[in-house]
């Protein structure tokens, strides 16, 4: 098989079910199996109803347990609340996928018979014997082009799971009819951007959807698996499997170098339609603008349902409406009311942007909970969008300057999930510290060891405080092994914690050269060996009764103590 893998790390795979056919009201519908087994259009209040995602929440939940707030805050990342803007594309889809399979219907007694319903005039003497008008397919399909984040994705997404995946036909009038009907198929631009990085996923997408090998069976041979040779394959399994709708997600990866240019890509959708007979839908940011302007049968062909162009909220009631049904998601133990100030300055720092101002929420909450003082204020918001936004900073300025070139430039620099995850750690530890360190000071070893089987490693709590600190990952680690040794027998936490801060104090005094190496080439008369910095004085008294010396004369040669002639000299300085 061919070296080349390009399987979708986010394949969308959606609901299995029996055909169940409804009439159309609409008569160029009838009649056509594939469109009367597709649930009836809907209202854009029922659209709302399917597609919003409102998580469970209760304002009793206040008062459930540091740590079990902290997790809750996640729900926020699965909100989906319905906007105008969505709810005039699942419209848009809606239509695109009825009106591709309006030629495509599968039966030809059927296919008569819904020509029949659709021109009652113009195909009243067709009889079963005379050969069917010839129809053109009618598909079209769109471009969904904006910024990162502002839910091109998340809003097709829902929009798809309203519609089953696959409708598995068995019977249709009384005639058999055995097919799996593909209603949608998602895929993601490779990330090597080549077309034939785009068709390979194709078909490694049929495959784990419906349990085939056509990617074994056609990509296995690298000299036959060419963007030419491949086209036609996917155009026959495409009608084979009745595909409503293709939804290609992220274009603007297509790379003009591994694609043969612009004009060669722009060919590519051009004849993806044209074959298929199948409406395409495109997503991506701004930076795939340029391939729909610069051709004309492109700019026809993508224009079919009428191009949408998502863009951030502007500061309306559109917005407020949004922030509104975002902020009653709140654990902090008192509540804060969505202020004009709050309201200003989540609008500064996300600019509207729906992933950027749910993420935001996320980490204000994180960074409060466990706090003495866990209301959310403007400051706090502002410092959380400081520390935590620095990549996104230069679209933020592009938006707020309204300068399209500039975000034209910008690529995908949205917060990952995985950010989110790391601070949430870090937000989670930090609680877990402050709760637990001082019922630790007076544990004996027991009741310690239960306590860390409840909680991560010492080692992890003291590494992730020093890193929060400003440390070096490479060097904390290290740093809290040797505490958390040094004081094995302890049951303070906090001791081992303050050990781990006195290796990390004496390693920046040695690289700043505070520590005064002595000259080889003056004699000096030996002295005992002085206790660094993270030295236990236990440790020295310990050794000392071993030996039957008083303990006050090893600490004296351990030059811990000093002469008061010492300080004498000092204060009469």
């Amino acid at each position: 098989m061919s070296q080349d893998v390009y399987r979708n790390k986010r394949l969308l795979v959606g609901e299995r079910c029996a055909a169940a056919y409804c009439e159309s009201d609409e008569p160029l519908y009838r009649h056509n199996c594939y469109i009367e087994a597709l649930p009836p259009p809907r209202t854009p209040e029922k659209t709302s109803s399917l597609v919003g995602r409102y998580p469970v929440y209760d304002p009793k939940e206040r008062t459930l347990p540091t740590l079990r707030r902290l997790e809750a805050v996640y729900r926020i990342a699965k909100c989906v609340f319905p906007m105008p803007d969505f709810l005039a594309l699942e419209q848009k889809i809606s239509r695109m996928i009825r009106n591709g399979y309006f030629a495509r219907n599968p039966l030809d007694v059927e296919w008569r018979r819904q020509l029949n319903a659709g021109f009652p005039d113009s195909f009243k003497s067709v009889g079963d014997s005379e050969p069917i008008p010839l129809m053109r397919s009618s598909a079209a399909s769109i471009a969904i082009i904006g910024l990162s984040g502002v839910g091109k994705s998340t809003s097709v997404e829902s929009i798809l799971g309203t519609y089953p995946q696959v409708i598995v036909h068995t019977e249709y009038n009384g005639t058999p009819f055995d097919q799996h009907q593909l209603v949608w198929l998602k895929l993601e631009c490779p990330f090597d951007g080549s077309l034939k990085g785009l068709c390979m996923c194709f078909f490694e997408a049929l495959d784990s959807i419906l349990g085939t090998r056509y990617a074994v069976e056609y990509c296995g041979n690298r000299q036959k698996s060419t963007v030419n040779n491949l086209l036609p394959v996917m155009a026959r399994l495409a009608a084979e499997f009745g595909i409503g709708v293709l939804v290609i997600d992220e274009i603007q990866r297509l790379n003009e170098a591994h694609s043969g240019g612009s004009q060669n890509m722009l060919n590519f959708f051009v004849e993806l339609t044209n074959t298929f007979g199948v409406p395409i839908v495109l997503i991506g940011t701004f930076k795939a603008f340029s391939l729909f302007t610069s051709d004309f049968a492109m700019a026809r062909r993508v224009a079919g349902q009428g191009d949408v162009i998502i863009s951030n909220l502007q500061k309306d009631i559109y917005w407020n409406h949004f922030l509104e049904k975002l902020w009653k998601y709140q654990w902090t133990n008192v509540p804060t009311e969505l202020s004009k100030k709050l309201n200003d300055i989540m609008y500064s720092e996300s600019q509207g942007i729906v992933d950027i101002a749910v993420k935001l929420y996320m980490l204000a909450q994180w960074s409060v909970i466990g706090e003495e003082d866990e209301r959310l204020t403007p400051a706090r918001i502002r410092e959380v969008a400081r520390d935590n936004f620095h990549a996104v900073r230069p679209m933020l300025q592009a938006l707020r300057l309204n300068d399209p070139d500039a975000l034209a430039k910008i690529s995908d620099v949205i917060p990952q999930a995985e950010h989110l995850d790391k601070f949430l750690t870090l937000s989670t530890k930090r609680v877990m510290l402050s709760g637990t360190v001082d019922k630790l000071a007076n544990q004996d070893q027991p009741g310690l060891t239960d306590m860390v089987e409840r909680m991560e490693s010492p080692v992890s709590q003291i590494e992730a405080m020093l890193i929060a600190a400003g440390h070096p990952v490479s060097l904390a680690q290290e740093w809290a092994r040797q505490a958390v040794q040094r004081h094995a027998n302890s049951t303070d936490l906090r001791t081992a914690t303050s050990e781990a801060f006195r290796i990390a104090a004496e390693h920046l005094l040695q690289e700043q050269g505070a520590v005064q190496q002595p000259n080889p080439m003056i004699k000096t008369t030996k002295k005992p060996k002085p206790v660094p910095l993270s030295g236990d004085l236990r440790e020295i008294v310990k050794v000392a009764l071993k030996k039957k010396e008083p303990a006050y004369d090893a600490l004296k040669a351990a030059d811990v103590i000093k002469p008061a002639t010492e300080f004498l000299k000092l204060a009469e300085a």
